[in-house]
């Protein structure tokens, strides 16, 4: 298994509520891409595969895709267990950051970040599945600005690289590179399992 497919796997267990199993390896050892990273303000797949058993007893879902199998433990807290069906999808979506708020400042201290999450869960008796939505305000420093795309890249508090698409090209004006900004942005993840359209 793939250091991607594992993290992958981490990401999916916290999104629903679960917690990673024994991951068997792929008869594929190559690092293959499940899906294309999202492009900034797109929604794009991270991860997709089958369901092809369920442990009822010890409450186990296997999972399968191009690049193997995977094995997860859903936990008491996962209430529409009973709902998963062998042939089910789970897909996991990335929206990435879209801004809210662009301001050229002079505060060279890009330190400080703030991040307010919102969790939405799937209703009793449906399929399993959340969405989380998180708003961020930092103070970050313009690394490049694509005007054609409207995305612009920050460089956080920790030295990682963000692009966040800028719908209001309003937002836009008198920022340049190397410019420090406060910005405020949104972005969601999503995971979902679902019985696939016959």
């Amino acid at each position: 298994m793939t250091a991607r497919n594992i993290s992958i796997s981490l990401l999916t267990a916290s999104l629903l509520g679960l917690s990673a199993a024994a991951v068997a390896q792929p008869a594929n050892t190559q690092n293959r891409t499940t899906a294309a990273a999202a492009v900034a303000g797109d929604r794009g797949q991270i991860f997709s595969a089958t369901v092809t058993k369920i442990d009822q007893k010890n409450r186990v879902v296997s999972f399968k895709n191009q690049d193997g199998e995977l094995d997860i433990v859903a936990g008491p807290e996962v209430k529409n267990f009973a709902q998963i069906k062998v042939g089910d999808r789970l897909d996991v979506a990335y929206e990435v950051a879209v801004a809210i708020e662009l301001v050229k400042t002079k505060n060279n201290d890009i330190r400080s970040r703030e991040k307010v999450s919102d969790v939405k869960t799937a209703p009793a008796g449906a399929k399993p599945g959340m969405v989380k939505t998180n708003i961020v305000k930092t103070t970050a420093s313009v690394e490049a600005i694509d005007k054609k795309k409207q995305i612009v890249s920050l460089k956080g508090p920790k030295g990682n690289i963000v692009e966040v698409k800028v719908n209001n090209p309003e937002l836009l004006k008198g920022i340049t590179t190397k410019d420090q900004v406060d910005v405020t942005y949104a972005e969601a993840i999503a995971a979902v399992i679902s019985t696939p359209k016959k």
